[in-house]
């Protein structure tokens, strides 16, 4: 099975996972664990992060080679984003690629880069589109710095590294 189409199946399931147990209403209020929270903004930086890979992989591909359509498209990066918007309740993902534009380029790893790469001033995307709604979380990291992505981005009660690591912990379970 495609490595892409294996995480992105992943990625699905547990965002359903995820969203099931982790919300809890009582009569007007909603509560939200912090483990289920910092676990859907794992899986929000993780389906970004597939996004981000499908379109450095499809920018390698050969032009003019012909291929059958997937019932599926898994090679879509759109598909990935908007499983991430999805999942992003509390908007850690949004608030993660914020963080990354306003973050020094030497202070980040080679994944967080190519998230950073992907969103940053020369990203094009429809508005209105799952890609479009990281892309205005990265303007504002860049136009405005870290701070403004907290405030920005404040129902997310985790920073850039916690993301990540909790992603890269995510990853080496697998």
């Amino acid at each position: 099975m495609n490595g892409l189409l294996a995480s992105g199946l992943l990625v699905a399931s547990t965002l359903v996972a995820v969203t099931d147990s982790a919300v809890v209403v009582t009569g007007t209020a909603v509560t939200v664990g912090a483990g289920s929270a910092l676990a859907a903004g794992a899986l929000a930086v993780g389906a970004v992060a597939i996004g981000a890979k499908v379109i450095a992989l499809k920018a390698k591909r050969l032009r003019g080679k012909r291929q059958a359509p997937d019932c599926v498209s898994f090679d879509n990066p759109e598909t990935y984003f908007a499983l991430a918007a999805n999942g992003d309740f509390l908007d850690c993902g949004r608030r993660f690629v914020c963080e990354l534009e306003a973050t020094p380029e030497e202070n980040l790893a080679s994944e967080e880069l190519l998230i950073r790469n992907l969103f940053g001033r020369g990203f094009i995307s429809t508005n209105g589109s799952a890609g479009n709604y990281y892309a205005e979380a990265a303007a504002i990291g860049a136009a405005n710095g870290a701070g403004a992505c907290v405030d920005a981005f404040s129902k997310c009660p985790f920073d850039r590294k916690t993301l990540f690591l909790a992603y890269q912990e995510a990853q080496t379970a697998q």
